[in-house]
């Protein structure tokens, strides 16, 4: 069963905010879903209404509501003379944008949001003042980003060749998975696992730290054996769960990368090296972009990813563990999953 069955992709009336457009299209026509094209329009005011002079507010709401239906009607047709053969619906609604998209999305549980962002400034500061903010965080839906500005907006290919998922070990991270394997699987694409753990430098600093402050935890590990355990335990987990993908699904590829780096930083540079692909990865849902997975490593790909990203909420199942194990606090843990791998 597709993972979702329509994708809604909110516009402003801005050319940012169509940037959007030819993700949602793409997944749309892979997926087999339609398409949403939605826009809000603030309620007519009181004071502009007079009924001396034939304005009445309710009649007054109605040709605003229609002149709204029009302007997407006349983007569906611009969609459709290119080429794009999905079912598209539009869907004109009166009330605060943010409102009206978490309301829309709310009434179907199985649609994707496909959004476009400024790529400065943190996800505080997205299009259309915090309104991106504020759906990211409110709804459960999966939600495709697409970053652009005026200088620099990613091409959005016809066809998908790699897919990232950034992993931490855990459940949670994990997640995403089925959204990744549905879309390689749809596209015939590769997909990447990403795991880093740090470098010796990251321990030695640490151990440093600890020394001075008289943390003995710290003292017990040796930096260069410390990083090298805890990347033996990655690129295991890794190649087990690149070995599981590859057996279970025959239509993609399957590669494990480990990094000594940060995970935004190995994230990133995986982006700048694929032209045609898309990152997808787990968020916390309802707690906002800044305590998403490995803190604000969501933040930073949305930011700086030359990719459109598929943030997928993930909320672990009831007492399993959400946080990554492959931070310095992990050392301590390090040599007992290595003995189950």
């Amino acid at each position: 069963m597709a993972l979702f069955n329509n994708i809604i992709v909110p516009l402003d009336g801005s050319e940012l905010s169509a940037q959007a457009l030819p993700a949602a299209c793409v997944l749309a026509a892979a997926s087999g879903a339609s398409m949403t094209l939605m826009r809000s329009y603030e309620p007519v005011p009181q004071w502009q209404a007079d009924a001396g002079q034939g304005r009445f507010r309710g009649s007054m709401a109605v040709a605003e509501h229609d002149r709204i239906s029009a302007l997407l009607r006349a983007e569906q047709q611009i969609l459709e003379s290119r080429g794009v053969y999905t079912p598209i619906e539009v869907a004109a609604r009166e009330g605060p944008a943010h409102e009206e998209i978490i309301n829309l999305v709310n009434q179907r549980p199985n649609a994707m949001i496909a959004m476009s962002t400024h790529g400065r400034g943190g996800i505080s500061r997205m299009l259309m003042g915090s309104v991106t903010a504020k759906v990211v965080r409110a709804v459960c839906n999966p939600t495709l980003i697409v970053r652009c500005n005026e200088r620099d907006c990613p091409v959005v290919p016809r066809h998908l060749e790699s897919i990232i998922v950034p992993l931490d070990g855990s459940a949670f991270a994990e997640s995403a998975l089925p959204y990744a394997q549905e879309l390689a699987a749809q596209f015939g694409a590769r997909l990447k696992l990403v795991r880093t753990t740090p470098d010796s430098d990251y321990f030695r600093m640490n151990a440093e730290w600890g020394a001075a402050h008289n943390v003995s935890t710290m003292k017990q590990y040796d930096p260069e054996k410390t990083a090298a355990r805890l990347s033996e335990v990655a690129k295991a987990y890794l190649w087990r769960k690149a070995d599981e993908l590859s057996a279970q699904f025959q239509a993609f590829d399957v590669e494990a990368v480990h990094r000594l780096e940060s995970p935004s930083d190995a994230v990133i540079g995986l982006t700048r090296q694929v032209d045609n692909g898309l990152v997808v990865m787990a968020t916390h849902g309802r707690r906002g972009i800044g305590r998403a997975l490995l803190g604000s490593v969501a933040d930073r790909i949305v930011r700086h990813s030359q990719l459109p990203t598929l943030l997928v909420r993930g909320p672990a199942p009831h007492g399993t563990s959400m946080r990554p194990v492959d931070d310095g606090r992990a050392a301590l843990e390090a040599d007992r999953e290595l003995m189950a791998v």
